[in-house]
């Protein structure tokens, strides 16, 4: 299953796509222009501003859309709140940024609904680890923004309404994300513009790997939404969001006992490009037929065409749940040895042979060093014909540590996503994995 990479990079762009700055770091609050990038493909914040608010509370701070004085205000107390943090002193933070939502929570202006945004962000990040773990109050600041944007037309408020929703679900139940994922996939499909083709296609994305090992049929279901947007349509190149998709259902047909044909076809007609399409179909092409019949040759023939490949995405926990659940005991041992054969050529180069440094030819001196004059008192020649001989390699096990993880499948395991992994301080760093969060305030 290709999985683990691809998923952390959904959710970090997620989180830029709707914060599209950095909260902790005051040398990057500048006016500047962001992109966004996953994989090579951008996509760009919309910048258009609309101030006029349905339902206004009648509190409301009025700020005129030329006056910038009270952005600068919060964002020095931004700012003053992020140094009192990284100082230790969570008190004055929490503080300064009460202040910042006090201030910001009834504007009807976008740049300074981002910084009440930011505000209430940053405070469930500080709720939320040592010494304060206080679960109850990191979601009562994500229910803050949820509760606050909810409801709201501009496409950025409804990012950001999208990145709390998320958050917060993380904290829960792996039933709660499921239902966050469904809640947002509704209500971005009905969205009268159809602004959110490419989040929908990667909440999609996301619900179906939430699915797997839950409901797999469902998942399937996910990933058939994605594909069915572009198939046919005569594009001469899939985003990865849906090459992924194609594979990950061949994978999910084999689990499932439905038929593959369609989206092998899909593969060959649209991945054909692809280094990994061919190692990858006909590894599940074995693991599929091995069900029935001994697959030694064909693996032998695999084996000896992609001896360099890797699978450096792809994910095997899936299948190898899929073989333990199997009844027959002999078809089970058949396809779970083809699976650990491929799975141990994923981790091949860990065991990679150590270096031997080589012996050397010429002639070793030892000196001693005479109080009167420096010359050879003794050397020797080493004889390079001595055979050497070296302990046994290390023999390889198979992913010792998955196995147990998946023991007990009805217990909720977060492997996605997990907000330690997922999300690891956004607020803190300006980078994570290739996307770079930088606040942007649209042209006054």
């Amino acid at each position: 299953m290709l999985k683990p990479l691809i998923v952390i990079l959904i959710i970090v762009s997620l989180l830029a796509l709707a914060l599209n700055f950095n909260l902790f770091d005051s040398n990057t609050i500048e006016a500047t222009h962001s992109t966004v990038t996953i994989k090579n493909q951008p996509f760009e914040i919309e910048k258009e501003e609309k101030e006029v608010v349905k339902n206004t509370p009648s509190k409301e701070i009025k700020v005129p859309h030329n006056d910038s004085k009270i952005i600068n205000e919060l964002k020095k107390l931004s700012e003053e709140a992020s140094k009192y943090f990284q100082k230790g002193d969570d008190t004055e933070a929490l503080r300064l940024y009460d202040l910042i939502i006090e201030k910001s929570e009834n504007s009807s202006n976008l740049k300074v609904l981002r910084l009440f945004s930011d505000a209430s962000f940053s405070k469930a990040y500080i709720y939320n680890i040592y010494p304060n773990s206080d679960l109850e109050a990191t979601l009562e600041e994500y229910e803050r923004v949820i509760n606050k944007f909810k409801n709201r037309d501009e496409k950025e408020l409804l990012l950001l309404y999208m990145t709390a929703r998320l958050q917060s679900a993380q904290y829960t139940s792996k039933d709660e994300v499921l239902n966050a994922y469904e809640e947002i996939i509704q209500k971005f499909q009905n969205d009268k513009e159809q602004r959110f083709t490419k989040e929908i296609e990667q909440m999609l994305f996301s619900k179906s790997f939430a699915l797997m090992g839950v409901n797999d049929e469902e998942a399937m279901d996910a990933l058939d939404n994605i594909i069915s947007a572009y198939q046919d349509k005569g594009v001469k190149e899939l985003p990865e969001t849906v090459q992924f998709s194609i594979l990950n259902n061949i994978e999910l047909s084999i689990i499932t006992n439905n038929n593959d044909e369609k989206y092998v076809d899909l593969a060959n007609k649209y991945l054909s490009k692809s280094p990994d399409t061919k190692p990858l179909l006909k590894m599940l092409d074995i693991i599929k037929n091995s069900q029935d019949l001994n697959q030694d040759s064909s693996l032998q023939e695999w084996q000896e065409e992609h001896s360099d490949y890797h699978f450096p995405d792809w994910d095997f926990s899936e299948l190898k749940k899929w073989a333990s659940s199997m009844e027959d005991i002999e078809q089970k041992q058949r396809v779970r040895s083809y699976i650990d054969a491929f799975e141990k050529q994923k981790y091949s180069r860990t065991y990679a042979e150590p270096y031997i440094p080589q012996r050397p030819k010429e002639v070793y001196v030892e000196r001693e060093q005479n109080s009167e004059e420096n010359v050879a008192t003794d050397s020797y020649e080493v004889n390079n014909d001595t055979p050497v001989e070296y302990g046994d390699p290390i023999e390889y096990e198979t992913d010792p540590y998955i196995d147990d993880i998946y023991q007990n499948n009805d217990e909720y395991q977060p492997s996605y996503p997990s907000p330690e992994v997922a999300y690891d301080n956004p607020y803190l760093h300006s980078n994570a994995d290739g996307v770079t969060h930088v606040y942007s305030d649209p042209k006054e």
